[in-house]
């Protein structure tokens, strides 16, 4: 079973037993709850009879709750010390423990309360400590002016504080104010590489001109506006507000440290209140008259049994129906625990569309061979195979994050496999090791051949495999096209190919092997072109069926490309094997000895990290790539969309049942 065949269900119920059914279909998780506005706009009938049912401001109220309680969850994290885990995982939580836990809602929510208030005096503290900086900086420079700040006039005279630019020329400034000027005095207070600030006492009547002067050489005023005593003073007293402003944020930050222990709670009241806010929002997609509603929903087929209890139980009308042709349906795939996790490689591409063909158990094996053979090193297999496995272990892994990591695992198991049939255990430290510290020979000898030795070897079996993992692509394509009834089609497109293919391999390379497999390969090879050349054009007329079947045989450019892509598994497997062997040979470049011991394990801990996390990489991208565009392009039909449940979606909390050993 790949794709799970889905069925639509219609109900129709009493409005009375409306919040127990959402309740019990939240609880199974099984049914997709599809829209039914639309029906209002496309059917006059329905927009007689029914409204669309929910209320929108008890959503926005509950977002509002959640976005204040998610705000709280930030805040614990965010100033915690305890360490935080490698990977995220939902807290296992018996279903009962949880109802009891968020039974003291008014208790979580001041909890939640206590964390907020300390949040936004922490904010309130940041913004003084900002502000009395940005004044710390402004009044640093005129610590030298010994007059109150609030002293800008006399009777007769003004005082100015301002700044010109540091490329002003003061001496020219200096003469143009004093001249003809006795009563001004034009004092420079300090300069940085910007600004010289300057303060300016003139008589009043004086005043104008000397500002005119001034601002021609880009004079601007600093108001020093409600500030009282000097600058000195003034800076002082800034100096232990923002002192004074740090060690209560110091304070407040190890008070919200201390209300750590209430995360837990906090977060049972956050996933309560979605449970609670996806429920009233699924609302919304049905449609109710004065006392009955109505819902439909997409049901998986093995789970029709469990929605069919919860429907009887609630007394409601329901008929079942098979998909529409064109309808759109949502995809859901099921696969067996040794496939399973390459579903992660086919998410990240797209979904299959519901009426094609999953494709991770055809590619799985592939995916996993082919990532073993570029990374080629049974050492580097051992260290992502191990690591994996204690992940799994240590973390309750979930969703992609767990699919992605027992992927991982059995390609580093693959990894093992052609490590040692190719001889590398991280390259051939073990030979140089005993060579350069115990002066002795060894030999690791590969199960199969050494790529590096005999690189032309590995290249042949690379394209070999590329076109077993084609022909099982073009096998689907044409299986998918007899199924339709497209027996033609499978013929003339699909196994004219394989003619094609197959029978140039064995005209043109065959004598290595055989005499005996020329001839027959290019009969092959010439039949296989006649078809294409015969029936590409087909569904045309005229010159158009000559020109369709030219361009179905040119398509052998393409295929030929196809398969000299698989020759990257020769590639990367070169790179690793010889980078490794690289690497060891610096790390022996010292010799024995104490010092040539420690240098060897020092070059081949940060060498043979590096070769890993490179080559892993390239062997995962270029995996993913031989499957999406080579193989996948033979046959796959994308575009599906996800089934998307209505259930109890927890972010913190991961619900166990009591009775059945803690699972879901």
């Amino acid at each position: 079973m790949s794709i799970i065949r889905m069925k639509k269900v219609a109900v129709i119920g009493l409005d009375t037993v409306k919040e127990k059914l959402i309740s019990d279909l939240m609880e199974a998780g099984v049914v997709q709850i599809t829209d039914q506005g639309q029906r209002l706009t496309e059917d006059e009938g329905w927009k007689n009879l029914a409204v669309r049912d929910g209320d929108e401001s008890r959503v926005t109220a509950l977002d509002a709750e959640i976005n204040r309680v998610s705000i709280a969850l930030d805040t614990l994290e965010r100033y915690s010390t305890a360490k935080s885990p490698l990977f995220f995982t939902r807290k296992a939580m018996e279903k009962s423990a949880f109802a009891e836990t968020v039974k003291a809602r008014q208790k979580l929510f001041d909890d939640v309360q206590e964390v907020l208030k300390r949040s936004e005096e922490m904010h309130k503290l940041r913004e003084k400590i900002n502000k009395r900086q940005a004044d710390l900086a402004a009044v640093t420079p005129w610590v030298s002016y010994d007059l109150p700040l609030e002293l800008t006039e006399t009777r007769r005279t003004v005082a100015e504080l301002g700044v010109v630019p540091s490329t002003a020329n003061m001496d020219t400034l200096m003469k143009r104010v004093y001249d003809g000027r006795e009563t001004v005095v034009l004092t420079e207070m300090g300069r940085d590489k910007d600004l010289i600030y300057l303060v300016v006492i003139t008589m009043k009547e004086e005043q104008e001109n000397v500002m005119t002067i001034l601002k021609q050489h880009g004079f601007t005023p600093v108001p020093f506006a409600g500030w009282v005593g000097t600058a000195e003073e003034n800076r002082l007293r800034i100096i232990k507000e923002i002192h004074e402003a740090e060690e209560r944020l110091k304070q407040v930050e190890k008070e919200i440290e201390s209300l750590y222990s209430l995360k837990d709670g906090i977060a049972c009241l956050y996933d309560e209140l979605v449970i609670e806010r996806d429920r009233e929002r699924v609302l919304s997609k049905l449609l109710k008259t004065k006392r009955t509603f109505n819902l439909e929903g997409w049901v998986p087929e093995p789970a029709s049994d469990t929605v069919d209890k919860i429907l009887s139980d609630s007394g409601c009308c329901y008929a079942y129906r098979d998909p529409k042709d064109g309808e759109n349906v949502p995809v859901l795939t099921s696969n067996s625990s040794l496939v399973y996790p390459f579903e992660s490689v086919m998410e990240m591409y797209s979904l299959p569309d519901y009426r094609g063909i999953d494709p991770t158990k055809y590619f799985a094996l592939f995916y996993a061979m082919f990532f073993g053979i570029m990374l080629s090193d049974a050492g580097y297999g051992l260290v992502i195979a191990i690591a994996c496995f204690v992940v799994l272990r240590k973390f309750a892994l979930e969703g992609m994050t767990y699919r992605m990591i027992k992927m991982f695992m059995y390609c580093g198991i693959s990894t093992v496999f052609w490590g040692a049939m190719f001889g590398g255990w991280f390259g051939d430290f073990f030979q140089v090791a005993a060579r350069t510290i115990f002066h002795k020979e060894i030999t690791i000898q590969p199960l199969w051949f050494n790529p590096i030795e005999d690189p032309t070897r590995l290249l042949i079996w690379s394209l070999v495999f590329g076109v077993v993992h084609l022909f099982l692509g073009m096998g689907i394509k044409a299986s998918m096209l007899i199924k339709r009834g497209q027996w033609k089609d499978a013929v003339f497109d699909v196994f004219s190919w394989y003619l094609v293919i197959l029978g140039a391999a064995m005209w043109l390379a065959g004598g290595s092997l055989s005499e005996a497999l020329v001839k027959p390969g290019m009969y092959m090879a010439i039949a296989g072109a006649l078809i294409l050349l015969l029936t590409g054009g087909r569904d045309r007329k005229g010159v158009g069926k000559i020109i369709g079947g030219l361009s179905s045989l040119y398509d052998v450019t393409g295929y030929i490309s196809d398969i000299l892509s698989y020759s990257r598994l020769l590639a990367l497997g070169l790179a690793t094997g010889v980078i490794a062997t690289v690497v060891n040979t610096m790390g022996s470049l010292m010799g024995g000895g104490v010092a040539g011991t420690i240098v060897l394990l020092v070059v081949f801990v940060i060498g043979h990290t590096f070769n890993l996390a490179i080559n892993a990489l390239g062997a995962f991208v270029h995996s993913s790539r031989l499957q999406y565009i080579e193989f996948f392009g033979k046959f796959y039909e994308d575009g599906g969309e996800e089934f998307e449940p209505f259930r109890k979606n927890t972010k913190y909390v991961r619900l166990t049942n009591e009775s059945n050993g803690g699972k879901k």
